[in-house]
């Protein structure tokens, strides 16, 4: 199990997480954040060789062509605001992991949302929240300049939502190959489909459903290109859920729940994602009950060394708490806001 410790804030120099206003959407915030592009393409780098980029690209783009996500234009305009390579991997890059709560908390009507993002990239200093319009109202996206799916989001008066990917399908419909084959076949899989990503079908979901209702029958009937957990909260005290999703078919979990990057029901069968998927579960579960301060819960293994985000929301108060990690370590303040644009920042 992981053993990080928490840093105290007096450890590091904490950045402030920036509150945009880009009302017409994730490329109106790549438009307004567009010399900041180059800097979280360098970060990818990092990790992604160069080679590896362009070559992902390439393939990406294609793929994205042939699927049923109407996102494509987006991503070409944020290439274009890029002017090399890396607008296309980086937007449907799917290698993260994350662990994602429901429950009731006290003095709220509403279930609040609980939310880390796990990834290899070290982008925790560079997250922002943009608050987007759309007919059914504003949201706020908790997100990176550039990307045009949603991973985390809140909408007051609708639904709070976030993204966790699946468990790696093995290559056997009950028994893998073994680690390295069942990335590969897992690929051919993905490039086979023609679905729409789910990071792109969530930000459909909050550009066009009213309710908490409506919200979630979409995200368990839409076919995906990939299998993926849905974690939903509504307005009303029981709107709460978990929906595992594989390609064509879901599982619903009604009610307080936590989920990681493992399958919850016995039915369907994959390779856990890292890093100690159970674990982070079990550790969520046991502390939400008790949750009584922000981020009181932001221990380890849910704390680990891929941490790039926390975050808290409810949909009834129409809030998000927000703060970016490089795994154990604040990276910057936590910021309190609300879909009515009021900020709150801590120090």
């Amino acid at each position: 199990m992981d053993t990080l410790s928490r840093p105290t804030a007096s450890m590091t120099a904490l950045r402030t997480i920036p509150f945009i206003d880009a009302p017409a959407g994730p490329v109106q915030l790549a438009e307004l954040r567009a010399a900041s592009l180059p800097a979280l393409l360098a970060i990818a780098k990092e990790t992604l060789p160069e080679a590896t980029i362009r070559w992902g690209d390439g393939i990406s783009r294609r793929w994205l062509a042939r699927s049923a996500s109407p996102y494509g234009p987006d991503i070409a305009q944020v290439e274009r605001l890029l002017q090399v390579p890396g607008a296309y991997v980086l937007n449907l890059n799917y290698e993260w992991a994350c662990t994602t709560g429901c429950h009731p908390r006290d003095g709220l009507d509403a279930m609040t949302l609980y939310r880390t993002l796990d990834w290899p990239l070290r982008l925790g200093a560079e997250v922002v929240v943009a608050r987007h319009e759309t007919p059914q109202g504003p949201y706020l996206n908790v997100t990176w300049p550039g990307f045009v799916g949603l991973l985390t989001a809140v909408a007051k008066g609708r639904f709070a939502a976030a993204i966790n990917q699946g468990p790696m399908t093995f290559s056997f419909d009950r028994f893998g190959l073994g680690l390295p084959i069942d990335w590969c076949i897992n690929r051919i899989r993905v490039w086979r489909q023609r679905a729409i990503p789910p990071t792109h079908l969530l930000r459909q979901v909050f550009e066009a459903c009213s309710t908490y209702g409506e919200a979630k029958q979409r995200l368990l009937t839409t076919p995906v290109a990939a299998p993926v957990f849905f974690t939903l909260t509504g307005m009303q005290p029981g709107e709460g859920c978990i929906i595992e999703r594989r390609e064509n078919d879901a599982v619903l979990h009604e009610g307080a729940n936590v989920t990681a990057n493992h399958w919850l029901n016995d039915r369907f069968k994959g390779r856990p994602r890292p890093v100690h998927s159970l674990d982070r579960r079990a550790k969520l579960l046991e502390l939400l009950p008790g949750v009584k301060q922000p981020l009181d819960w932001l221990q380890s293994p849910v704390l680990n060394h891929l941490t790039r985000l926390a975050c808290e929301m409810n949909a009834a108060m129409g809030s998000l708490l927000v703060q970016g990690w490089d795994g154990p370590i604040p990276q910057t303040a936590v910021l309190t806001c609300n879909t009515d644009s009021g900020i709150r920042p801590k120090p």
